[in-house]
């Protein structure tokens, strides 16, 4: 199954004295305020150009509802950059959107932005005859139940419940949504996980995150996201360059 995925850089340039750390935290929701609040200022053109707008904030734009699915635009801040990834229709939304935006431009009273383009991707997602090492950041792999479980759970058990986690993402999620027809395979973690210090928020419970080191028999690209808060660059997925296990 071939994805195709472009990526840009978003700069931001601050008032003097205005606080950075709002900024700079795990979760990049200030980006995609930013480039939805860009996106609305032109939707009717982009929809023009056969833009699906609702993928910048997956939402129906008729019920106001979430949309199901695989987030097709993720904003994320990976290796100290602020990124908007954009998968197969979300790459096409996101570089109509880029080429209306040559020029740094003003996103609110405190804050202007400008938009680099980073990499562009059409990678075949397969099976290797070899296990690859992948990263995830900031992973968010538990529901309410599951947390507590694990918070209670001896080393071994975390460890089995993190590599299910992550299967469980790949096949249930990413592999459903955006259609691709095998199975995950065994799923290995390489490391003990390491656990973040401060505990995120989602949908109003506090749960722990991970960065984790995996391997697996699948060939997948950088900067696809798993587990929950996708979209706004929990669970970035980055291979280890040049190691196979």
């Amino acid at each position: 199954m071939m994805i195709s995925m472009t990526t840009y850089r978003i700069t931001p340039y601050l008032n003097m004295g205005e606080p950075r750390e709002p900024y700079y935290t795990p979760g990049a929701e200030w980006v995609r305020d930013a480039v939805k609040g860009l996106m609305h200022r032109h939707s009717a053109l982009l929809k023009t150009q056969d833009v699906d707008t609702s993928l910048f904030h997956n939402h129906n734009e008729q019920t106001s509802h979430n949309k199901p699915g695989y987030p097709l635009i993720i904003f994320h801040y990976t290796g100290g950059m602020f990124l908007v990834t954009g998968i197969n229709a979300g790459a096409y939304a996101l570089s109509r959107l880029m080429a209306l935006y040559h020029e740094p431009v003003k996103v609110t009273n405190h804050l202007l932005v400008s938009f680099t383009l980073y990499r562009e991707v059409d990678q075949e997602i397969d099976i290797t005859p070899n296990p690859v090492s992948y990263l995830i950041h900031n992973y968010l792999p538990l529901n309410t139940e599951i947390h507590k479980e694990y918070e209670t759970a001896g080393a071994m058990r975390k460890i089995t419940i993190l590599e299910e986690a992550i299967h469980k993402h790949l096949e249930k999620d990413l592999f459903r949504y955006l259609g691709i027809g095998f199975p995950a395979g065994d799923i290995n973690l390489s490391a003990l996980p390491e656990v973040n210090a401060h505990r995120q928020t989602y949908k109003n419970h506090h749960y722990l995150s991970f960065n984790l080191r995996f391997s697996s028999c699948l060939q997948l690209p950088d900067y696809l996201a798993l587990g929950n808060g996708k979209a706004f660059g929990y669970g970035i997925l980055e291979r280890v360059v040049g190691h196979a296990v």
